[in-house]
């Protein structure tokens, strides 16, 4: 997803899981990353952490913490997300927490 301002972009897969098959094909698009944009690519480790009443982290958890620390670099908001994904669902991980965020030089 591409976070601005006011919008959220969603990138949607185009193929299969990465690294699965030796051969595979996918479309692909450009789009611009302008300036207070974030981009932030994870797994569903991130969207799907639960808490202990079964809530997810969701989309909307991504987004609110993206945005309420949009001022920091890209590896202090990498922290942030993967800190408030655990608070949110304390205990074990049930699946991974795989995050990449970017942002363009101001």
């Amino acid at each position: 997803m591409i976070v601005r301002e006011s919008e959220v972009e969603r990138l949607c897969a185009t193929a299969t899981v990465l690294g699965l098959f030796e051969e595979w094909q996918c479309n692909v698009a450009e789009t611009v990353l302008a300036p207070n944009s974030i981009l932030a690519i994870c797994t569903d480790g991130v969207l799907e952490a639960a808490n202990p009443t079964g809530e997810e982290f969701g989309e909307e958890g991504l987004v609110n913490v993206l945005r309420t620390r949009q001022c920091q670099s890209a590896e202090a908001l990498l922290d942030s997300v993967i800190a408030a994904v655990k608070k949110f669902a304390p205990g074990e991980q049930a699946d991974d927490i795989t995050l990449l965020v970017a942002k363009p030089r101001q």
